[in-house]
């Protein structure tokens, strides 16, 4: 019987180096795949982060200028220590390359009044601490309203009393201001604190572009907190009509147009776009636009060149552009 045998050196050499050849081929495509899934990876979070800020910033300028087109008249209204200015939506202009800053304002009254017409009684619409008014229905001790016959500077006060039973109604306030017998509104911002310091039915908040984020503040302080990851540049425009009863955008201007009492009605939309970036650097350089368009040029704006891009800064991080335009609709419907 012949005794059995194993294999030979020979023979065991060439079985490791086809395993090896197996194993190599095997570990480049594991490696493919890796990194495709890494760049598709990267490529959703990206576009979740530019998607989400969109998001953040679609839903607070479609609701801006709700409570505010009586005081579009007013270049500046007092509260306390704070002022603001009135307008619906303010870009901060950032210049070529530099990201602006977008203020979005407005009133959310669970009353849902808007205010009420001063009334002209014995020579005046209101004296050094009460209003007269066509109607004091839905106001209440607390509430914040303004008064728009004080142009250019409007003050806010704090309701002390509401009498209904007078003719005409009278609303009390403080702090006192002058008589005054110009015809005006009372606009109505909602309730506040006992003491009128904070205003709990107004909201003014402020997106910018932060060292890793997009960030947002809140009225009077604007303290910036982190918001979205990852968004790396911030831009808007205003889409202006022809007049102020126009439903047209005619031009889409940057923000280093400044908004006028007289400019601020015919802002009717406003553009935004933002570009996200990878969180992620890859090994190689990637093939992507650069610059990376953000704002096209628009066919029915005459204002002038409003295309807008991004430079890319790092070839090795992915970076995606979304843009939205939104209707200023409570600007529309106020006219």
């Amino acid at each position: 019987m012949r005794r059995q045998r194993g294999f030979n050196l020979i023979e065991l050499l060439i079985g490791l180096t086809i395993s090896l050849m197996g194993l190599a081929a095997v570990s480049s495509i594991m490696m493919t795949f890796s990194k495709k899934r890494g760049a598709i990876t990267q490529t959703m979070s990206t576009q979740d982060n530019g998607v989400m800020a969109l998001y953040r910033l679609e839903r607070d300028i479609s609701q801006a200028g709700y409570g505010l087109a009586p005081l579009q008249s007013c270049t500046t209204v007092v509260h306390g220590v704070n002022t603001f200015v009135p307008y619906p939506v303010i870009i901060g202009d950032g210049g070529t390359g530099v990201s602006d800053t977008i203020t979005v304002q407005g009133t959310n009254p669970a009353s849902g009044i808007p205010g009420t017409e001063l009334t002209v009684s014995g020579g005046n619409t209101m004296t050094t601490s009460a209003y007269n008014v066509s109607s004091a229905v839905g106001f209440s001790v607390d509430d914040m309203v303004v008064a728009t016959n004080f142009l250019p500077t409007c003050t806010m006060t704090r309701v002390t009393a509401v009498n209904t039973g007078s003719t005409p109604n009278t609303i009390s306030y403080t702090p006192a201001l002058a008589a005054n017998s110009t015809a005006g509104y009372l606009t109505y911002f909602g309730t506040s604190s006992s003491s009128g310091a904070t205003l709990l039915e107004f909201f003014s908040r402020t997106y910018a572009v932060g060292a890793t984020a997009m960030t947002v503040g809140d009225y009077p302080a604007y303290t910036a907190a982190n918001l979205v990851d990852d968004i790396v540049f911030l831009k808007a425009q205003y889409g202006l009509a022809a007049t102020t009863t126009s439903t047209t955008v005619t031009s889409w201007v940057s923000g280093a147009t400044a908004l006028t009492s007289s400019n601020v009605g015919r802002v009717i939309a406003i553009r935004v776009g933002v570009v996200a970036r990878s969180s992620a650097r890859e090994n190689e350089a990637i093939d992507q636009p650069n610059p990376l368009p953000i704002f096209s040029e628009m066919a029915d704006s005459s204002g002038g060149t409003d295309a807008v891009t991004f430079t890319i800064p790092d070839t090795r991080s992915r970076y995606r552009a979304y843009s939205t335009i939104i209707p200023l609709k409570n600007v529309i419907w106020t006219r």
